[in-house]
């Protein structure tokens, strides 16, 4: 951003990384599940309960669903591609920050899952 006005580039280096964040978290939650079946066998580590395996569907859901809305926030620069550069106050620009905030949001409450459950899976 330069002298106030929002490039097209910009907000779609933030969806790519946003988007390989996800995809990120995604694998995290499905090594989570590979290791929960993995220690099934094992003596000393318990395994996670369903309200657990619970949670981490429903954030994979969550987290899948901010994925699809920031590829439909994609698709839908083409119709303000003519609009850029744009201001703080353009209707695309606040669509986009309200999407950082829910990126700030999910963020830290994966991370914290994920921190909860790599402990209760014995690592």
């Amino acid at each position: 951003m330069k002298d106030g006005k929002i490039n097209l580039v910009d907000l779609d280096f933030e969806y790519k990384m946003w988007k390989s964040r996800l995809t990120l978290f995604v694998k995290e939650i499905d090594i989570l599940k590979n290791r929960n079946e993995e220690v099934k066998t094992e003596e000393y580590i318990e395994e996670l309960n369903t309200v657990e395996l619970l949670v981490l569907d429903e954030h994979t859901d969550q987290l899948k669903k901010l994925l699809n809305r920031i590829k439909v926030q994609e698709n839908e620069m083409q119709y303000y591609n003519k609009d850029f550069p744009i201001t703080k106050v353009h209707k695309f620009f606040v669509e986009h920050e309200e999407l950082r905030q829910q990126m700030a949001s999910i963020s830290k409450v994966h991370l914290m899952r994920v921190a909860d459950l790599t402990n209760a899976l014995g690592i």
